[in-house]
């Protein structure tokens, strides 16, 4: 069978084989730990050998009994017959051979060879004349140390061939090659974690499993039998305070300090150190502290090797010892769940903490098997009804049938009526989040009525969610929920309040009322998020971002104490949108990134909020240039259907799908297209009540993309309703964008004024990003209506703004206006009294500069520029600067015929073109 992942290795014997049949004596050291194959890679060596015309010898170097001297050189050569065994004599029959064909002689273990096979092999090697001879021996890691002189001298004329473990893209070919084992990519990485690719301890690994599809999560299990048959060489031949030591390092893991190691392998400190270095030159641990098994495969196989009570003993021993030094619940954890159940109270609580740790970390597998550690205990109903809604919760994220199955159970079983409510909101909201809000509702309706009447307060709670999960339904909210929410309340109630702040904020009339709202439904807010998501939507789409930002991180902060991964991950959804909002695209993508990772699409739990991570990120995947990674997150997410071309099936996070392909499209130079997904975005959410543009301002981005297709006659009423709607709403944000997009359905001088007063709204509101865009339209408007000094600053603002935002398809359309060609000022005659610098400046206001562009023209605050026109106007006796131009006129040889004759006409435009000044691009991303 031919050697898997050794091509490089044996191209280069090879190399060195066609030297040594030229005459050339070679002597080539393999060098490798245990298990790396060098004994493989010399066989392989010895066949292409044989098949080259080389007569091949081989034999083994160690003590053999009764084989002291020229044993490699017996087993390579044969015994010499009657005669006395001397160097010269093994170096004769080595010319006998040598004279009839090529030599090649292969040694495993060369270190172990003894001297005097040493010596013939170096002798053969430096014989008078040429001879084609070819030496290959085996040596291992740290192997030569202690050998006689002449191993080392003959170690020291070779050519090395360093083994390393194999390459992660090689351990699948070899598994089938080797063991008739599948392996897929993260089946492959788990096997180069646990052996390093070593392919002694991968025919371990993967040992007694022909002809299967291995998982990875059937790999990282406890080490089976072949395991350790096949570890042995590793480990059998330990001396007694080694294999102590080695089994305390594997019970301790991560947290194998010399210390607690000793204590436990009970060896006083000097013998610890000293069994330390046994294991480290026996390749057994890593030459590090703190002490660790060079292989992770290695320590699973001595913890399978103790006896069962031992290795329990141990554990638990560890992990009393780590509590009494409040090391950590993590590691505790680790320690109890290796024990198994121990009915010990004091080991719930670390389980539990380790367990919350590890799903806020995305590490749901293993939290999920610390739960389960807890419940495999004698456990009080009341905990063990807790423990199961924190595994489900767990379960969500590794098998999420299986966890609402598990939760579901618990919510039948449960007798505690108060607690059947708290467990029926948790099953709804994950039916909820696996886009099953039709279910959510049988079990919220059927948990109320098993509860009956003796529980008013829960009943009302069941129904409000109920109200609340029919805002999800694509046909808009149930009139149960609207007639809920205009029902005055008798006592404060946030379920109740977050229902009106949704219904307010899609409504998009009463913007006070609705704040109102979602702060009395986020005041006291525990670690759900997402059961109030929709207050927090609503201080986003007023502008609240510092208020709304806040409840983000506290909800973060208690979603960790709480084991609320779903919460988690609403909030940095929450957070990228504040982002977005704010025009900071990097920051959006870089908190989006590991939500969609983690959530992968295609087979997420929870498809709605994974629906608003994907469309999220697309969109500002898609303002930032990057719409090769946008489109193939798009086309991934769900069926084929839901490509950049293929219409997506109603849910509820459907429009915002379609926005984010739409803001794809606008930027793939597709403004049609856009325009007839942001148009079907707005018919859904219409159909659900949805008219305030800041939920989703489709109107103002449909418009302006009907408007580039030129279609401005169906974008003009698109942007008036918008504008009506947002003024309704009243944040800048809303108003200003919906300017906007009314100014670009118009022409000329109503385009212009449109366009500055977008501009002004949206300065005072925390959209960047659209007062960059606006801006830059506003600039193309003021160049159309021949002022371009004036549109070259409006262009410099909106390209300093785009680049702060990190939008790369603005900045780049920024960057190609053609800058105005450089002019020179018009000499003006000098004068006795001015100073050069009012000279300037009185020549630009007598151009018609306002003292503002004057400021920005010559970077210079605004109150030196009154300064200076102050100190003119005193010292030429003139009461304004209406009488500049009597005053210090332009130089007679630079002033054209008509601008003598007419110098309020023409002779004005001139100057003004005179003065105006280039486009300066910034220099950094905050220049201006």
């Amino acid at each position: 069978m031919p050697l898997t992942g050794r091509e490089s290795e044996l191209a280069r014997l090879n190399g060195l084989m066609g030297r040594a049949g030229g005459g050339a004596p070679v002597i080539v050291a393999v060098r490798g730990e245990r298990g790396i194959g060098k004994s493989a890679l010399l066989a392989e060596a010895a066949a292409r050998a044989e098949e080259a015309g080389f007569r091949v010898a081989t034999a083994t170097g160690g003590r053999v009994p009764g084989e002291s001297t020229f044993a490699v050189a017996r087993q390579a050569l044969g015994a010499p017959g009657s005669g006395p065994e001397t160097l010269d004599g093994y170096v004769g029959r080595g010319r006998a051979v040598l004279a009839l064909s090529p030599l090649a002689i292969f040694v495993d273990d060369l270190a172990g060879t003894d001297p005097s096979s040493a010596r013939w092999l170096a002798a053969m090697a430096s014989l008078d004349r040429p001879v084609p001879l070819l030496i290959v021996g085996a040596v291992g890691d740290g192997e030569e140390g202690g050998r006689p002189d002449e191993v080392a001298e003959l170690l020291a004329r070779a050519e090395h061939i360093e083994l390393a473990g194999l390459p992660e893209d090689e351990i699948a070919g070899f598994a089938a090659d080797r063991c008739g084992v599948t392996l897929d990519a993260a089946a492959a990485a788990v096997c180069l974690e646990q052996t390093g690719g070593n392919p002694g301890l991968l025919l371990a690994q993967l040992a007694g499993r022909p002809g299967t599809a291995v998982t990875a999560r059937e790999l990282r299990g406890a080490a089976g039998p072949e395991v350790l048959r096949c570890t042995r060489r590793w480990l059998d031949d330990l001396p007694r305070p080694a294999l102590a030591m080695a089994r305390a390092v594997a019970v301790l893991g991560d947290s194998a300090e010399v210390a607690y190691a000793a204590v436990l392998a009970e060896l006083p400190m000097p013998d610890a150190l000293r069994a330390i270095d046994t294991l480290v030159e026996r390749q057994v641990l890593a030459n590090r502290v703190p002490p660790a098994f060079r292989y992770p495969l290695l320590g699973g196989a001595v913890l399978a090797g103790m006896p069962v009570g031992s290795r329990i003993g141990a554990h638990l021993r560890v992990a009393g010892i780590l509590r009494d030094e409040q090391r950590g619940a993590e590691r505790i954890a680790q320690q109890l769940a290796a024990a198994g159940p121990t009915g010990l109270d004091w080991a719930v609580e670390p389980l539990r903490t380790a367990a919350r740790k590890l799903l806020h970390e995305g590490k749901a597998d293993e939290a999920s098997r610390y739960l389960r550690c807890v419940l495999r205990d004698r456990l009080p109903a009341d905990v063990r009804s807790v423990v199961r809604r924190e595994l489900a919760e767990a379960e969500t994220f590794v098998d999420p049938d299986l966890a609402l199955s598990e939760l579901d159970a618990v919510l039948r079983e449960t007798e505690d009526l108060e607690v059947c409510a708290e467990l029926a909101l948790d099953v709804a909201a994950m039916l909820v989040d696996r886009a099953r809000p039709a279910d959510a509702v049988s079990v919220l309706d059927e948990t109320a009525g098993r509860m009956g009447s003796g529980h008013p307060a829960a009943v009302r709670k069941l129904t409000l969610r109920r109200a609340t999960v029919s805002l999800l339904d694509p046909a808009g909210p149930s009139e149960a929920a609207r007639r809920l929410a205009d029902e005055p309340a008798a006592e404060p109630c946030r379920e109740l309040a977050n229902l009106r702040a949704a219904l307010a904020s899609d409504r998009g009339t009463d913007r006070a009322a609705a704040l109102a709202h979602a702060r009395e439904a986020l005041t006291g807010m525990g670690s759900d998020l997402g059961r109030s998501w929709q207050s927090c939507a609503t201080l986003i789409r007023a502008d609240e971002l510092t208020e709304a930002r806040a409840h983000c991180r506290r909800s973060g902060r208690l979603s960790r104490a709480v084991s609320s991964r779903r919460s988690c991950l609403t909030a940095d959804i929450f957070r990228a949108k504040i982002c977005r909002v704010t025009g900071d695209l990097p920051g959006a993508v870089a908190i989006l990134r590991p939500v969609v990772e983690e959530m992968h699409p295609s087979t997420t739990a929870l498809p709605i909020i994974a629906g608003f991570a994907v469309a999220a990120l697309v969109e500002a995947l898609a303002l930032s240039g990057a719409g090769g990674e946008a489109a193939a997150l798009l086309a991934e997410f769900g069926p084929a259907e839901h490509g950049p071309d293929g219409d997506l099936g109603e849910r509820y996070e459907e429009p915002y799908l379609l926005a984010a392909r739409a803001a794809l499209r606008q930027q793939c130079g597709a403004p049609d297209l856009a325009a007839e997904d942001l148009l079907a975005a707005g018919r859904q959410l219409t159909r659900r009540g949805v008219v305030s543009p800041a939920v989703l301002p489709w109107r103002s981005r449909a418009a302006l993309a009907l408007a580039a297709g030129g279609a401005a006659d169906r974008a003009e009423p698109l942007a008036r309703e918008e504008l009506e709607a947002a003024r309704r709403w009243g944040t800048p944000r809303a108003i200003g964008t919906a300017r906007h997009a009314l100014a670009m359905t118009r022409q000329g001088e109503t385009r212009l004024t449109m366009l500055t007063e977008a501009v002004r709204h949206l300065e005072a509101s925390p959209a960047r990003l659209e007062l960059a865009a606006a801006r830059a339209d506003l600039g193309a408007a003021l160049q159309d209506a021949g002022r371009p000094a004036d549109a070259h600053r409006a262009f410099a603002a909106a390209l300093a703004l785009a680049g702060e935002c990190g939008a790369g398809p603005l900045v780049q359309r920024l960057r190609e206006v053609p800058e105005p060609a450089p002019v020179h000022e018009a000499p003006v005659r000098a004068h006795p009294l001015l100073t050069p610098q009012e000279v300037k400046i009185a020549g630009l206001a007598r151009s018609g500069h306002t003292n503002r562009q004057i400021s920005q023209m010559l970077f210079l605050t605004m109150r030196t520029v009154e300064f200076h026109l102050s100190g003119v106007y005193r010292k030429l006796g003139i009461s304004g600067r209406q009488e500049l131009a009597a005053a210090i006129p332009a130089s007679p040889s630079e002033q054209p015929p008509d601008s003598r004759a007419a110098p309020g006409g023409l002779a004005l435009e001139r100057a003004r073109a005179h003065h105006a000044v280039p486009l300066r691009r910034p220099t950094s991303a905050t220049g201006r």
